[in-house]
């Protein structure tokens, strides 16, 4: 069994070909960025028919070029334009202040401001280039004073309520209260989507650690982050995302760029797949792919590809790979170390963690045990959601009213699942109390 997940970006590259991937794939991302609710309604089906775990991912407070008048919308070094008249953005950005940078196209233009003149903007252009409508504008040094949910995100957030998505994806999050706003709206809608907070700008970086405490997961967002910092601290910004997620024990993805040569070639780079590799050693739950299955012209390569490196990096992760210290409630973290203790000196051949939450099964994950980690739920939107968690197989099982009937149930999986040996069993008593408590150790 491949331990590292895979969740894919869904797009008209691949959406022909789901079905030959089906089996490959652990969860879905629709980018509301692009995609529509409607188009979202094509695919929800054979998603839930496989239990696929679907995951929107919010537009966000994303500034771009709305109109530029300029002769052949073409930027020279050293002129100087007006931001507001030469240039017109989707936001106003009163908050820019004379020094900081403006960055186009994801880094590829980049313009200095000289000085504000009353709503107008004055930059000099120190690296040019052609710009157009629609592309994307950084601003790595200025706040940007906006709200973080707009009308467009709500209604988003409405449909991926009520069509009981796994997952929201919250983009350019800049602190706790971010996530908090984007819960308190679940919440008031009635949903039990789970937020993952995406790590794209400075101030996101800054603040990781309270924004990771209020999510239920964290995203390596190499595509803006690479434009709002320099690009050389990529790697160490990467895994010190991963390892905040990690000891908080809630979801880690990596994404952006995973095989970016297969958008327009059917084999990978040797450094894409070291990559990978090295991802899943910094321990990410999941990677994801965007432009290799939206726009690609080899989507169906790419996942197999994804597959195959992913198998063999998990085979060899005792050797490389890191191994986190739990940094959470002491009860939870208590047990699972527990676990930890006696699956290594028991030398057990199987983990079976009932829950109803998934939290349990999360945190035992986050150990990395070579032991398959079985999580028997009652709750299929729990199901779904441990799809993107390293390790874990989920599947559904009954509510059962009192301790035994578990027990029971988990002796039957590891019949099924074992043959004979030791397994162990994490138990919440009393039955119904939605906790986890009490470990049981036996032998078939």
């Amino acid at each position: 069994m491949r331990k590292t997940k895979i969740l894919i970006t869904l797009g008209p590259s691949i959406e022909d070909k789901l079905d030959k991937v089906i089996d490959l794939i652990d969860g879905v991302r629709f980018n509301m960025s692009h995609a529509t609710t409607d188009y979202c309604n094509r695919f929800l089906n054979t998603l839930e028919k496989n239990n696929i775990s679907k995951v929107m991912d919010l537009k966000g407070i994303k500034i771009r070029i709305k109109k530029v008048n300029l002769k052949n919308n073409i930027l020279k070094k050293g002129e100087k334009v007006i931001i507001g008249k030469d240039i017109i953005l989707n936001y106003d950005i009163k908050t820019i202040e004379k020094g900081h940078f403006i960055l186009i196209n994801d880094g590829k233009i980049k313009l200095k401001v000289l000085e504000k003149k009353d709503d107008d903007i004055v930059a000099v252009v120190e690296i040019g280039g052609e710009i157009k409508e629609g592309m994307g504008v950084n601003l790595p040094d200025t706040e940007i004073d906006l709200p973080i949910i707009d009308e467009e995100d709500m209604k988003n957030i409405k449909f991926a309520v009520e069509n009981e998505f796994e997952y929201i994806a919250l983009s350019f999050v800049r602190d706790k209260n971010d996530v908090k706003e984007l819960k308190n709206i679940i919440k008031q809608l009635g949903g039990g989507c789970e937020v993952i907070s995406k790590i794209e700008t400075k101030k996101g970086l800054k603040n990781v650690k309270e924004i990771a405490k209020e999510s239920d997961g964290l995203m390596v967002a190499r595509g803006d982050l690479g434009v709002e910092i320099p690009i050389e601290n990529i790697p160490i910004e990467q895994k010190n995302i991963l390892r905040v997620a990690n000891k908080c024990g809630i979801l880690s993805i990596t994404a952006t760029q995973i095989l970016d040569s297969m958008v327009y070639n059917p084999f990978p780079t040797r450094a894409e797949v070291t990559d990978i590799a090295n991802a899943i050693y910094d321990g990410t739950d999941c990677l994801m792919l965007s432009n290799e299955t939206t726009i690609g012209k080899y989507p169906v390569e790419a996942i197999k590809v994804l597959n195959k490196v992913a198998k063999v990096a998990d085979e060899h992760y005792n050797e490389f790979g890191d191994r986190t210290c739990l940094d959470v409630e002491s009860i939870d973290e208590g047990l699972v170390y527990a676990v930890y203790e006696l699956y290594k000196k028991l030398n057990t051949d199987l983990v079976i963690t009932p829950t109803y939450s998934g939290r349990t099964a999360k945190l035992i994950s986050k150990l990395r045990i070579d032991n398959r980690i079985i999580a028997p739920t009652p709750n299929l939107s729990t199901l779904r959601k441990l799809r993107l968690v390293w390790g874990v197989e989920s599947c559904l099982i009954d509510e059962f009213e009192d301790m035994e009937s578990v027990i029971n149930a988990c002796r039957e999986i590891a019949k099924k699942e074992i043959g004979k040996g030791i397994y162990l069993i994490t138990l919440g008593h009393p039955i119904g109390h939605k906790k986890t408590n009490t470990i049981k150790v036996e032998r078939i």
